[in-house]
């Protein structure tokens, strides 16, 4: 499998979108995810140069972390649209050349985030640190860091 960045700075992590009837065969590759094997495009629709931060959880296992990657600002207007007209396929998460985890994108995503529920190590947050990824901690001692609830659609005021 040769997935991932071919630029040095686009590096460690990339998102992938599932390959759509539409994509020509040299364009997907087949990447097998959870025991399940999908299609989806070699070019990422997302990486390391495109995340503003991330914030690690605990997965529902209590084995492995989860992370919700924060998208910068002209990245999360694309994942909104892309998120839009991509509704119903997968989007799937590769750490270094192994694939990590999917969501299947089940409407828009307007909150900017990319939320991988499982699959990570401390070392792999580690990682991300090192390479200058800005860690989101909690606002309060009490506070729990957890994955963003979509937020309300936003009302034009006059």
């Amino acid at each position: 499998m040769v997935l991932g960045a071919k630029r040095k700075d686009s590096g460690l992590i990339s998102f992938h979108l599932e390959s759509g009837q539409e994509a020509k065969k040299e364009e997907s590759i087949q990447i097998r995810v959870s025991n399940k094997i999908f299609s989806v495009l070699k070019n990422p629709s997302f990486n390391q140069r495109d995340i503003d931060g991330f914030y690690p959880f605990l997965s529902e296992d209590g084995e492995s972390y989860g992370i919700s990657f924060k998208l910068k600002k002209k990245k999360a207007k694309e994942l909104s649209t892309l998120s839009t007209v991509a509704r119903g396929r997968r989007l799937v998460t590769v750490l270094g050349m192994e694939p990590v985890d999917f969501v299947v994108i089940d409407g828009p995503i307007q909150h900017g985030h990319i939320t991988c529920w499982k699959g990570f190590t401390e070392k792999s947050i580690g990682k991300f640190e090192s390479l200058g990824l800005k860690l989101i901690k909690p606002k309060g001692p009490t506070s729990s860091i957890a994955p963003p609830d979509p937020l309300p659609q936003q009302i034009d005021s006059e």
